[in-house]
């Protein structure tokens, strides 16, 4: 095939390489010095290398601080995993730019640890929550606010289970819903009909990007929500929330945004144009296509390496963290903090673990937790489903027997002489009790027969008639 030409069938040749992308280029390193202009995809590669080796260098560095002060398991095993998402990605995405023809093979296993650390991002926050979780446990806490000064969020208890799981679920989505996305395109690509450099209804790609665009907004909305929720628990712990949650959702958003739908939009509009071969080094013709993911790569390298370096800042020890280690870990200052000026301990210390089980709490055990976290996130779903059918069930029982009582109960006359009973009864109380203390008064006559010819007459006291002389 002409690698002049844009690969646009659909389908395609099955198998895991593409033929219609970049052809087998020359890696001419003496040349690229001599006539850069003609070597664009060498200058291209080694910005990324250079990257890459700064990307490694600051997770690197920051991996090994976690592992030496590692006193907190349920949080810092999280952190450490998320730290190691900039280098790998950025490594497999630097890998397909020598042969961009096995991108799809190559960016399948990235796709892999972006889903993990959108994971473990969550967690990682969910953990710092739960001290404040506990505390809460059975308290209704209502909440309004704002998300991105925009959208109203009314909770009825944002500690209460509904939440928790609704939001368990939006998150846990995108993360399984990649990996199904990464299996697909393999298998769509080794039967010809992934047509990753179109957008044909005829090929997989366009309905994957369409998924990946609804699953995106989801993930999104859910995190920008519970950030809002929680914001003053976040200031109350000092825990840096957001910076957290940029470092792994900017460059997720940059490199889908940007990297894919800007870039394609971008070869569609004809604003990114195939190369002249008279202005190569190896004479063959870059399509557009082929260009594309050369700056594809580009974008993510230089994505990742900004985000290994605000990983820095906000993904390093806790102060709390590094306070309480080791006295060889320690500044003076924090020893003042730790012991006192008379060197007495008035902190007490958190039992650090070794390097070795650090790093087999942090990464050997990641699989299975997350395997068990997904199963989990299932069960409680289940059981939310069916308190919500329970409490339905008891809504429309309780509104029928109101119904039902209401229909059953009898309809009372109204009484018409209740007020002359009641005035009757208390005037005849009266003049019982001043005959008890008025021994020559007559005894109270008895009370005569209502007359039933008169049904306003009931219990009509009539006087009984005047002594015959």
């Amino acid at each position: 095939m002409d690698n002049s030409t844009v690969s646009t069938q659909c389908p395609h040749e099955p198998g895991f390489r593409d033929d219609g992308l970049f052809g087998q280029p020359t890696f001419n390193f003496g040349d690229v010095w001599q006539h850069p202009t003609y070597n664009w995809h060498i200058v291209g590669w080694l910005v990324c290398l250079l990257l890459l080796l700064i990307t490694w260098g600051a997770s690197l560095s920051l991996v090994v601080k976690h592992l030496r002060n590692y006193y907190d398991p349920e949080i810092q095993r999280h952190k450490a995993r998320v730290i190691l998402y900039p280098p790998i990605y950025s490594s497999l995405a630097w890998a397909s730019y020598l042969d961009l023809r096995y991108m799809v093979t190559i960016m399948f296993f990235a796709v892999l640890f972006e889903s993990f650390a959108v994971y473990n991002l969550y967690a990682c926050l969910q953990s710092y929550l739960a001290p404040y979780r506990d505390e809460a446990q059975g308290r209704k806490e209502v909440k309004r606010t704002k998300v991105l000064f925009l959208f109203k969020v009314n909770l009825k208890s944002k500690w209460g289970m509904h939440y928790r799981i609704i939001t368990d679920i939006m998150v846990f989505q995108y993360p399984v819903w990649s990996i199904i996305d990464a299996i697909v395109s393999m298998i769509t690509q080794s039967h010809g009909t992934y047509c990753g450099d179109s957008y044909s209804f005829k090929g997989a790609h366009v309905y994957l990007t369409i998924i990946n665009f609804t699953s995106l907004s989801i993930i999104l909305s859910a995190l920008f929500t519970y950030l809002a929720i929680f914001e003053e628990q976040w200031k109350m712990g000092g825990i840096k929330a957001h910076g957290m949650f940029w470092c792994v959702k900017g460059p997720i958003m940059v490199i889908f945004y940007i990297g894919e739908l800007l870039l394609d939009g971008l070869v569609y509009a004809n604003v990114i144009k195939a190369s002249d071969p008279e202005h190569s080094a190896d004479h063959i013709s870059w399509t557009a296509d082929e260009v594309k993911d050369g700056l594809y790569v580009i974008v993510i390298c230089v994505t990742m390496c900004i985000a290994s370096l605000l990983m820095l800042k906000y993904y390093n020890v806790d102060r709390r963290l590094s306070v309480a280690g080791g006295d060889d870990m320690l500044t003076e200052e924090s020893q003042q903090k730790l012991y006192g000026p008379n060197g007495l301990l008035i902190a007490p210390q958190p039992h650090r673990l070794s390097v070795w089980m650090a790093f087999v709490d942090a990464y050997l055990s990641y699989i299975p937790e997350f395997l068990r976290n997904v199963v989990c996130c299932g069960v409680d779903s289940y059981r939310l489903a069916r308190k919500r059918i329970e409490l339905r069930a008891r809504k429309r029982r309780a509104a029928g027997f109101q119904d039902t009582e209401h229909m059953l109960s009898p309809t009372l006359p109204h009484d018409y002489n209740k007020e002359d009973s009641a005035t009757f009864v208390s005037k005849q109380r009266y003049e019982e009790n001043l005959d008890e203390h008025n021994p020559y008064a007559p005894s109270a006559p008895p009370l005569t027969q209502p007359r039933y010819d008169d049904p306003h007459s009931r219990n009509v006291y009539y006087p009984p008639p005047p002594p015959q002389v």
